[in-house]
Protein backbone atom coordinates (compact mmCIF):
# COMPACT_ATOMS: atom_id res chain seq x y z
CA UNK A 1 0.00 0.00 0.00
CA UNK A 2 3.01 2.36 0.83
CA UNK A 3 4.35 1.53 -2.07
CA UNK A 4 0.96 2.90 -4.21
CA UNK A 5 0.54 5.70 -2.38
CA UNK A 6 4.24 6.91 -3.06
CA UNK A 7 3.63 6.79 -7.03
CA UNK A 8 5.29 3.13 -7.47
CA UNK A 9 4.39 0.46 -8.96
CA UNK A 10 3.35 -3.06 -6.97
CA UNK A 11 4.91 -5.26 -9.58
CA UNK A 12 4.11 -8.50 -10.29
CA UNK A 13 4.85 -11.63 -8.45
CA UNK A 14 1.72 -14.44 -9.54
CA UNK A 15 -2.09 -13.92 -9.59
CA UNK A 16 -2.23 -14.32 -5.89
CA UNK A 17 -0.50 -11.97 -4.44
CA UNK A 18 -1.45 -9.29 -7.06
CA UNK A 19 -5.33 -10.65 -5.98
CA UNK A 20 -4.62 -9.72 -2.42
CA UNK A 21 -2.92 -6.77 -3.00
CA UNK A 22 -6.32 -5.64 -4.83
CA UNK A 23 -8.00 -6.68 -1.49
CA UNK A 24 -5.55 -4.78 0.25
CA UNK A 25 -5.85 -1.19 -1.32
CA UNK A 26 -9.46 -2.04 -1.84
CA UNK A 27 -10.26 -2.05 2.13
CA UNK A 28 -7.32 -0.08 3.31
CA UNK A 29 -6.11 -3.78 5.00
CA UNK A 30 -2.93 -5.29 5.26
CA UNK A 31 -2.99 -8.39 3.67
CA UNK A 32 0.29 -11.39 3.47
CA UNK A 33 0.89 -14.77 2.53
CA UNK A 34 3.33 -17.53 2.74
CA UNK A 35 4.17 -20.77 1.17
CA UNK A 36 2.45 -23.35 2.67
CA UNK A 37 4.66 -25.97 1.51
CA UNK A 38 7.71 -24.11 3.23
CA UNK A 39 6.00 -23.94 6.77
CA UNK A 40 7.24 -26.14 9.27
CA UNK A 41 4.58 -27.03 12.44
CA UNK A 42 2.23 -24.79 13.59
CA UNK A 43 2.21 -21.18 12.86
CA UNK A 44 1.91 -18.98 15.85
CA UNK A 45 1.08 -15.14 15.99
CA UNK A 46 3.55 -14.21 18.77
CA UNK A 47 5.98 -11.50 20.41
CA UNK A 48 9.65 -12.04 20.01
CA UNK A 49 11.94 -13.05 22.78
CA UNK A 50 15.43 -12.25 22.77
CA UNK A 51 16.70 -15.47 21.30
CA UNK A 52 14.69 -15.31 18.17
CA UNK A 53 16.76 -16.31 15.04
CA UNK A 54 18.10 -14.03 12.15
CA UNK A 55 15.92 -14.17 9.51
CA UNK A 56 16.19 -12.95 5.63
CA UNK A 57 13.41 -10.61 4.80
CA UNK A 58 12.15 -9.87 1.43
CA UNK A 59 14.38 -7.93 -1.07
CA UNK A 60 17.08 -7.73 2.29
CA UNK A 61 20.97 -8.68 2.09
CA UNK A 62 21.47 -9.92 5.50
CA UNK A 63 19.57 -11.62 7.55
CA UNK A 64 18.54 -9.90 11.32
CA UNK A 65 16.94 -11.39 14.23
CA UNK A 66 13.22 -9.78 15.48
CA UNK A 67 13.61 -7.25 18.27
CA UNK A 68 12.32 -8.69 21.46
CA UNK A 69 8.53 -7.64 22.10
CA UNK A 70 8.04 -7.16 18.31
CA UNK A 71 4.80 -8.79 16.91
CA UNK A 72 5.91 -12.03 14.45
CA UNK A 73 4.56 -14.70 12.70
CA UNK A 74 7.04 -17.87 13.33
CA UNK A 75 6.91 -21.41 12.70
CA UNK A 76 9.23 -24.47 13.97
CA UNK A 77 12.08 -22.96 11.80
CA UNK A 78 11.70 -18.86 13.03
CA UNK A 79 10.11 -15.94 12.29
CA UNK A 80 8.25 -16.29 9.21
CA UNK A 81 6.82 -12.78 9.39
CA UNK A 82 7.61 -9.60 11.41
CA UNK A 83 5.92 -6.71 12.42
CA UNK A 84 2.52 -8.43 12.00
CA UNK A 85 2.35 -9.20 8.04
CA UNK A 86 4.46 -6.14 6.77
CA UNK A 87 7.59 -7.85 6.50
CA UNK A 88 7.66 -11.43 4.73
CA UNK A 89 10.74 -13.79 4.66
CA UNK A 90 12.13 -15.00 1.99
CA UNK A 91 11.93 -18.08 3.14
CA UNK A 92 8.34 -18.81 2.99
CA UNK A 93 7.34 -16.12 0.16
CA UNK A 94 5.19 -16.65 -2.54
CA UNK A 95 6.34 -17.39 -6.10
CA UNK A 96 5.02 -18.63 -9.53
CA UNK A 97 5.84 -22.28 -7.85
CA UNK A 98 3.56 -21.67 -4.94
CA UNK A 99 0.64 -24.47 -4.93
CA UNK A 100 -0.97 -23.91 -1.55
CA UNK A 101 -1.00 -20.99 0.30
CA UNK A 102 -1.85 -19.43 3.82
CA UNK A 103 -2.86 -15.74 3.36
CA UNK A 104 -3.93 -13.46 6.45
CA UNK A 105 -5.88 -10.28 6.40
CA UNK A 106 -5.45 -8.39 9.64
CA UNK A 107 -7.17 -5.32 11.38
CA UNK A 108 -7.59 -3.62 14.49
CA UNK A 109 -10.42 -1.15 15.99
CA UNK A 110 -11.79 0.70 14.87
CA UNK A 111 -11.67 -1.73 11.80
CA UNK A 112 -14.84 -3.09 12.20
CA UNK A 113 -15.45 -7.04 11.87
CA UNK A 114 -18.02 -6.61 9.04
CA UNK A 115 -15.30 -5.14 6.78
CA UNK A 116 -12.37 -7.67 7.44
CA UNK A 117 -15.11 -10.36 6.72
CA UNK A 118 -16.17 -8.67 3.42
CA UNK A 119 -12.48 -8.44 2.56
CA UNK A 120 -11.97 -12.24 3.69
CA UNK A 121 -15.05 -13.41 1.11
CA UNK A 122 -13.89 -11.11 -1.71
CA UNK A 123 -10.32 -12.61 -1.53
CA UNK A 124 -11.65 -15.96 -0.91
CA UNK A 125 -14.25 -15.83 -4.52
CA UNK A 126 -11.50 -14.05 -6.21
CA UNK A 127 -8.93 -16.55 -5.27
CA UNK A 128 -11.22 -19.32 -6.67
CA UNK A 129 -12.33 -17.43 -9.83
CA UNK A 130 -8.85 -16.39 -10.84
CA UNK A 131 -6.38 -19.08 -9.35
CA UNK A 132 -8.96 -21.98 -9.62
CA UNK A 133 -8.28 -22.53 -5.61
CA UNK A 134 -10.00 -24.58 -3.31
CA UNK A 135 -10.35 -21.80 -0.22
CA UNK A 136 -10.79 -22.40 3.48
CA UNK A 137 -11.45 -19.31 5.25
CA UNK A 138 -11.50 -18.47 8.84
CA UNK A 139 -11.50 -15.90 11.31
CA UNK A 140 -9.77 -15.32 14.35
CA UNK A 141 -10.23 -12.86 17.06
CA UNK A 142 -9.99 -12.59 21.00
CA UNK A 143 -12.71 -15.30 21.64
CA UNK A 144 -11.91 -17.57 18.75
CA UNK A 145 -8.04 -18.09 18.75
CA UNK A 146 -7.11 -21.17 16.57
CA UNK A 147 -7.57 -22.69 13.99
CA UNK A 148 -6.71 -26.43 12.86
CA UNK A 149 -4.86 -26.01 8.74
CA UNK A 150 -5.21 -28.24 6.21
Amino acid sequence: TRRVLNGANIGHINNLVSLYNTISLRHILPVGGEDLDKITGDVLLTRAGNDESAVFLLGEKEARAPHEGEILYKDEVGAICRRWNWKEADRTKLTQETKNAFLVIEALPPVSRNTVETAIHELAELVEQYCGGVVSTAFLDKDNREIKLI
